[in-house]
């Protein structure tokens, strides 16, 4: 057992939220990958305890001790791997899936851990899924990415003699340190000085539902596919405008939400991974943040137009995107009682996975990326030249399937028709109403 460990910024509001609501299962965060060929059960195995072995948040617990709320490193702690075969089944995917809906239901238990788990899935002869759940207070997405690439590595080099990689060097005790010392320094109150600056003087909240609290987070989903052709496009256009993608895809979520509530001044949510110095970019562990993105736009703005808007507000919130939202949220005056999103937050997830496992490739999925107040918009680059995932996540209390996989086609639709929609002058009236807390 190491000794005991201060909580990042992120880590801290996970565990208040999960204190106020025991009950709460939304930060049981989950995904798998389809891996496309054989798979040794003992040698992945012997790679996932090795993983666990070398990364300290996997062996985290979190309790009160005499000097406040501490993560204690448990060396002790040891999760076999579950292996189910399926192919047996009528529908191996079917049967994994019911296995998989029953672990992400499971309690976590802070204080006792562990607070994460995995299961190997044989479909068939050249098919297996590698599903990894986890509490979202020990890692967020970056991290599931870093800890899926280690794993790759391992089980390549068991399974193939080659060497490991090296390893980045970095630990858990200096991403906590550099934490802290941000939270004590003057780019802290620089940002949030920059923050409640930039959101002065906003009071509606754009949504796609008539907002109300919910009582929980708990998510559902629906989702779409931007095809490869449709991807193509929309990079050609972000090289014809001299941004990102993402920059494009950030300013037609927005160019929709505009549409469907009429509001001008209106703030998109922006995860990050709060990763602003290498260090704490090769270090498993929770850190990510939510940013708001503050945009204008009406009748009179063009696409073009809003693509920069978003493209330069993108760098500003950038530069700032380590002071905490939940912080920002209690400070920020005329949000709605009981509000934790600015608005619909988008996620935009292209983490660079090593996904060959023994030189077969894989495909990952997320499953339930944590909690949801009103909307997240995940889309996912990590199909292999299949194009974009789409996922629209709603709050189960705000949203009906049906809404959510209308606003899915909408999205997909906009996205296919990128080109026309850049070349078809102002945006005009909103055809919605703004919806108003």
């Amino acid at each position: 057992m190491t000794g005991r460990l201060a909580l990042s910024s992120a880590q801290t509001a996970v565990w208040v939220a999960q204190q106020l609501d025991p009950d709460d299962r939304s930060f049981n965060i989950a995904e798998y990958c389809d891996i496309q060929g054989p798979v040794d059960p003992a040698l992945f195995e012997a790679a996932l305890r090795e993983v666990v072995a070398a990364t300290p948040t996997l062996r985290a617990r979190f309790d009160l001790g005499d000097e406040g709320l501490c993560q204690y490193i448990d060396d002790t702690v040891d999760v076999p791997m579950h292996y189910l075969d399926v192919s047996g089944e009528a529908d191996p995917p079917a049967a994994a899936e019911r296995w998989i809906r029953q672990d992400l239901a499971r309690e976590y238990h802070l204080a006792k851990g562990p607070l994460f788990g995995w299961a190997l899935f044989k479909l068939a002869d050249e098919r297996y899924w590698w599903y990894r759940a986890a509490h979202h207070i020990v890692v967020d997405g970056f991290g599931f990415s870093l800890i899926a690439s280690h794993v790759a590595d391992v089980y390549s080099a068991l399974a193939t003699g080659r060497p490991r990689r090296r390893r980045p060097p970095g630990t858990l005790e200096q991403v906590i340190a550099a934490d802290t010392a941000y939270q004590n320094s003057p780019a802290y109150e620089q940002d949030r000085r920059f923050w409640l600056d930039r959101l002065a003087g906003r009071r509606e909240v754009a949504s796609f539902t008539d907002w109300r609290p919910p009582r929980a987070r708990a998510a559902i989903r629906e989702s779409g596919r931007l095809a490869p052709e449709a991807l193509a496009e929309l990079r050609a256009v972000a090289r014809r405008l001299e941004v990102t993608w993402p920059e494009v895809v950030i300013a037609v979520v927005a160019v929709q939400l505009y549409r469907a509530t009429g509001i001008r001044d209106l703030v998109v949510g922006l995860p990050v991974t709060a990763r602003t110095e290498p260090l704490l970019r090769q270090v498993p562990t929770m850190l990510t943040n939510v940013v708001p993105l503050p945009l204008v736009l009406g009748p009179e703005s063009d696409v073009a137009a809003v693509v920069a808007q978003t493209s330069q507000r993108l760098a500003e919130a950038l530069e700032h995107q380590r002071y905490p939202q939940e912080h920002l949220v209690r400070e920020v005056p005329g949000l709605p009682k009981g509000r934790r999103q600015f608005g619909p937050d988008l996620n935009i997830m292209s983490f660079n996975y090593r996904g060959d496992y023994a030189g077969h490739p894989s495909t990952g999925h997320s499953l339930r990326p944590g909690p949801v107040d009103d909307l997240s918009v995940n889309i996912y680059d990590r199909l292999g030249g299949q194009g974009l995932e789409i996922c629209f996540d709603g709050n189960a209390e705000l949203y009906r399937p049906e809404q959510l996989a209308g606003r899915v086609g909408d999205l997909v639709a906009l996205l296919g028709s990128v080109t026309e929609l850049l070349d078809g002058g102002p945006l005009g009236p909103a055809a919605g109403q703004a919806l108003t807390d």
